[in-house]
């Protein structure tokens, strides 16, 4: 266990290292950026957060198929002008065969599963094969990562992964099959099986639907389908109807009645273009889940290309009904500057009006984004909040970001 837990990250990072190395000449930085983004609260914390992050794909390792994808981020929580707490990890540090041409497709490392079932970080080894343009198969293993690889401190042994998964395009939906099982020191934690189709019914109407099922528990753990309606060409309706429960490892410290923690979302939206560039939109949201009133949320706002207004009303979890306004415009100058701004204001109370009298909140935010070259870009957000409990908060975000390619 011990050598499990050092050997992945050291792995991982001299897989970093061996891409980027000086003396190998023949690499080349295909892509990347490099960026930092500050985040300030200005409430009775004072912090300022900096997380920079840089991500590239290094080509050219010896052969043209041959290419190595690395994703690293830091973290600094600074008070007082000093950082309290520094942390650096590889999100992502992946070796990747791909041949022109080919049908198979093979990653060693680190990386980020999203096939099916199969979620969460995983350092070991991914194989895809199509057999044609039409159908494909997935296999993968290794080592289960809580988040990611810690450079400063011992990653704590999560278990192994394996799992598999099958797609099919059967006419007119892309059917997908997929099984995950995960283990620890010989015991099973977990294992689903799951299926996912999408496609279109008619030139107007697209759906997708996904089955996910707990094979340990025997529970249902998430059952969802979507469908976006072109009722007319100026008419556009959004839907989505989903079961969903936690997901649940045997090693957890606390027992989950899976059937009594699952909860039942459904929402529905309606778009209408009345006239050019104007529209009207609606939008309702209700949420099941084992108090006896649902939840709900609804939504009527009018809106241009520009600036956008409306009204909300929604029932909070302790029977507190709420009742809102925003406004929020946004506008583009010279095809590289976004400016944005709002306003959203709410009446009310977060519980019953007989347990705690409604009161205001509000949020004013202002910010924008600029291209300054062709390779740099500025984003900045100042917003200010103030809660139902008569809370002040200002907050702040700036992120820089720099894209490279083809650098030697």
């Amino acid at each position: 266990m011990n050598i499990r837990r050092r050997f992945v990250p050291h792995l991982v990072v001299l897989l970093i290292l061996a891409a980027a190395a000086p003396g190998a000449r023949a690499v080349v930085f295909t892509d990347g950026s490099a960026s930092v983004w500050t985040y300030l609260r200005d409430d009775s914390t004072d912090h300022v957060y900096v997380v920079p992050a840089f991500s590239f794909t290094a080509g050219d390792l010896g052969m043209k198929a041959l290419r190595f994808e690395g994703n690293l981020r830091g973290y600094s929580d600074v008070r007082g002008g000093k950082s309290q707490q520094r942390e650096l990890r590889v999100l992502r540090g992946v070796l990747v065969y791909a041949p022109e041409k080919k049908p198979c497709e093979l990653r060693l490392g680190q990386q980020w599963l999203t096939e099916g079932v199969g979620r969460g970080n995983v350092a070991g080894l991914w194989l895809r094969y199509r057999f044609d343009k039409r159908t494909s198969l997935t296999i993968y293993g290794g080592s289960r990562i809580a988040e990611s690889i810690s450079l400063q401190e011992t990653n704590r042994y999560q278990g192994y992964a394996v799992g598999i998964g099958a797609r099919a395009y059967l006419e007119p939906f892309n059917v997908g099959a997929s099984y995950y099982y995960l283990g620890k020191s010989g015991d099973l934690l977990y294992h689903a099986a799951g299926l996912d189709a999408n496609g279109r019914l008619s030139r107007s109407l697209a759906v997708r639907g996904r089955f996910e099922m707990n094979v340990e528990q025997a529970a249902v753990e998430r059952a969802q389908i979507l469908a976006d309606w072109r009722a007319r060409r100026n008419v556009q309706v959004t839907g989505e109807f989903r079961a969903q429960a936690p997901r649940v490892f045997e090693d957890s410290y606390f027992t989950i009645f899976l059937s009594e923690a699952t909860t039942t979302f459904g929402r529905a939206n309606l778009r209408w273009e009345f006239h050019k560039p104007f529209y009207a939109r609606a939008g309702g949201t209700v949420l099941f889940s084992e108090s006896p009133d649902p939840l709900y949320k609804v939504q009527l706002a009018l809106g241009h290309r520009f600036a956008e207004i409306g009204y909300t009303h929604w029932l909070s979890v302790n029977k507190g009904v709420m009742d809102g306004m925003f406004l929020q415009a946004n506008y583009r100058f010279r095809d590289c500057c976004d400016f944005f701004a709002g306003y959203d204001w709410a009446h009310g109370s977060n519980a019953d009006s007989d347990l705690k009298p409604a009161t205001d909140s509000h949020a004013a935010y202002l910010g924008g984004s600029a291209d300054i070259l062709r390779t740099l870009s500025v984003t900045a957000r100042a917003e200010q909040v103030r809660d139902v409990e008569r809370k002040s908060d200002w907050r702040g975000l700036l992120g820089v970001t720099a894209r490279f390619s083809n650098l030697r």
